[in-house]
């Protein structure tokens, strides 16, 4: 499909995404105790308090979003999974990055500054999305290594739920567990 052609159906897409990831996300906090601690959703939701945990809460909405939009605008499939694996690297980055700054600079925790960020990084993922998309570069000559990084960063997200590395970043600030509660 032209890229000319496409700005106004793909922004629209994308501004639909940001809300239904909005939406989602906080629901992404509490899924895996609804669900009875069932592991397998605990790969795709918090299974804790820690600092990584919550990237998964911003990651797997952008990610189910994307798939559903992949199908039903039915973008150019290089193009679109170009942007939208820069986007998905960029939110567990900048998440973690914003709070131990924040937290280390000012030498607190806020829960409104932690919800409100996860809605800044949506859209500011959301957007360099759609940026990268409807750009004149050729993101289709790198498909090969975004299609790498698509998968790292699916597979990070979940190893380290399972295999947690025993550092803060890790470490559930209420328990002391790292990964799924014992």
């Amino acid at each position: 499909m032209n890229n000319a052609l496409y700005p106004k159906k793909f922004r629209t897409a994308e501004w639909l995404g940001f809300i239904a990831a909005s939406i989602l996300a906080p629901l992404f906090h509490f899924t895996y105790a609804l669900s009875g601690s069932n592991q397998f959703v605990g790969m795709i939701s918090a299974v804790n308090e820690s600092v990584w945990e919550h990237s998964k809460i911003l990651y797997f909405p952008f990610l189910f979003y994307s798939i559903v939009e992949f199908f039903i605008i039915k973008p150019d499939a290089k193009r679109f999974w170009a942007s939208k694996a820069v986007a998905m690297a960029f939110l567990p980055v900048i998440m973690i990055v914003f709070f131990y700054t924040y937290t280390g600079m000012f030498g607190i925790e806020s829960l409104a500054v932690d919800i409100a960020s996860t809605f800044v990084w949506l859209f500011f993922a959301f957007m360099i999305s759609y940026k990268l998309y409807i750009s004149n570069y050729r993101l289709e000559r790198f498909f090969g290594w975004f299609v790498f990084l698509l998968i790292l960063v699916f597979l990070i997200e979940i190893l380290f739920t399972l295999l947690p590395p025993r550092i803060p970043l890790f470490m559930d600030t209420t328990t002391g567990v790292y990964g799924f509660p014992v």
